[in-house]
């Protein structure tokens, strides 16, 4: 994703909207959430809701997420202490335990549970469990499912974030094509990634390959075999060649990355100049003087020498200073 444009990213993205139903004993409340508190949307009596303006209203906002928030006092929650085993299997561990953790059976509980903190000494894992009962989460199911709105998930109303009391199997399957592409385009980046690295390899040895299939085919002819044993010798060479390039120069982005962080707030660059191991600097300082032993003390540059008096510039009131630096390259 971070290979492509900004626009496309975002349209791959998809949107952060969430729409929430707030269910109440005489109607509901629709609340839009992007980034900060929900906004109410609107409000009204299941008698009075009509099939199509809610749907009218639904694809307009385009949402990522269709939440039903059920009231806080009718939820129970509790914080627990499991094994850590139990970490990659926490549902069904809880519905194992929930007779004994509350006063129902899973049968008539909807819950999920977050992981408050690891206990790796104790080997254990402190899980807050949150439930609702199942009878009065389906009647709002029911009521939903007549307007024809299926919600994602269910929470509860000032519950932590990342909860969803709504059953694997119940939750509906939408954003398909989004997920396929998003697959598809790391599918793609990983092949690029791969042909890449592998690419300059291939070339490399199908190019000694062919070499040595002629040095075979001409071994009766000692020059000829001299000669194809050179251009083999240089084939190798040259495959070294980036290598030896690299170790040979020094490292630009470290060398940037060293001076973004060790140059004060107070100095700026006009023009920076590398030459091999050799490094000027040409820029105002409020103290050019301190500069010296600034750049001194970082492990990639030394040898720092003025190439020529500091002038204070009138314009900006700051000292102008062009420094030759040592760079010290690595073995």
């Amino acid at each position: 994703m971070g290979w492509l444009p900004l626009e496309a990213r975002r349209k791959l993205a998809g949107s952060l909207r969430r729409l929430i139903i707030e269910p109440s004993p005489d109607g509901f409340t629709l609340f839009r959430q992007e980034n900060g508190e929900p906004e109410v949307l609107r409000s009204q009596s299941w008698e009075s809701s009509n099939r199509e303006t809610l749907h009218k209203l639904i694809r307009a906002e385009r949402p990522a997420t269709l939440v039903l928030r059920m009231p806080a006092d009718r939820a129970l929650t509790r914080v627990v202490l499991l094994p850590v085993a139990a970490t990659g299997n926490l549902r069904q561990v809880l519905g194992y335990e929930m007779d004994r953790l509350t006063p129902f059976n899973a049968n008539q509980l909807y819950y999920d549970a977050l992981i408050l903190e690891r206990q790796l000494e104790q080997r254990r894992i402190r899980v807050e469990l949150s439930a609702l009962p199942r009878t009065e989460v389906d009647a709002t199911l029911e009521a939903l499912a007549a307007l024809n709105i299926t919600p994602d998930s269910v929470d509860v109303a000032g519950g932590r974030t990342g909860v969803n009391l709504l059953p694997v199997e119940k939750r509906p399957k939408r954003g398909v094509w989004p997920r396929r592409l998003q697959s598809l385009l790391i599918v793609v980046s990983l092949s690029l990634l791969l042909a890449a690295t592998l690419l300059p390899l291939w070339q490399q040895r199908a190019l000694v390959i062919r070499l040595q299939q002629q040095v075979d085919i001409l071994q009766k002819d000692s020059g000829q075999v001299l000669n194809l044993r050179e251009q083999l010798e240089k084939a190798a060479v040259s495959s070294r060649f980036l290598l030896q390039k690299k170790h040979s120069n020094p490292p630009i982005i470290e060398l940037l990355r060293e001076l973004t962080a060790i140059l004060p707030d107070n100095t700026w660059l006009e023009r920076l100049q590398i030459k091999g191991d050799a490094l000027q600097l040409i820029g105002q300082s409020s103290s050019a003087s301190a500069l010296v032993g600034v750049i001194e003390e970082s492990k990639l540059l030394g040898r720092v020498a003025f190439a020529s008096p500091v002038t204070n510039d009138r314009r900006t009131g700051k000292e102008r200073f062009v420094l030759d630096v040592h760079v010290v390259l690595e073995p």
